[in-house]
């Protein structure tokens, strides 16, 4: 996602964020525009919308780590920690919003998974969506 757009792109907002002035925790919303270099706009199906800094923010993981992961440590993975990667790559190759979302939602509620499906939003994200957008 270099020099992608980050506006439009589905997120997590991290289950463990105890702080979040309007309770969108666990959520998936549509990241909208950055307010400034250190926040985003998030939207939420069916309404709303909130402010959050980049380090609450999760998106998944690229595809092709996930599948390495799966070929290279799998064989010593819990089986139920396995087949929810498992399902969560196959519903990231259906490359809808649909299936990412899905995807999201699964990662959301697995866990002790969220370290090989999850990541933040990385710096370099940041610069290029602030390049961007910025006024």
């Amino acid at each position: 996602m270099k020099n992608e757009s980050l506006t439009g792109s589905l997120v997590l907002v991290h289950p463990d964020f105890k702080d979040d002035p309007v309770q969108r925790q666990g959520q998936v919303g549509v990241m909208t525009y950055p307010r400034e270099l250190n926040e985003m706009y998030v939207s939420f199906p069916g309404g709303g919308e909130g402010v959050y800094s980049w380090d609450t923010l999760l998106k998944l993981k690229d595809k092709q780590d996930i599948v390495r992961n799966l070929t290279s440590n799998g064989s010593a993975m819990p089986e139920n920690d396995f087949k929810a990667l498992y399902k969560i790559m196959l519903l990231m190759d259906r490359g809808t919003s649909l299936g990412t979302l899905s995807a999201l939602e699964m990662a959301r509620d697995n866990p002790s998974v969220w370290e090989r499906a999850l990541d933040p939003v990385r710096q370099i994200e940041r610069l290029d969506a602030h390049k961007s957008y910025g006024r």
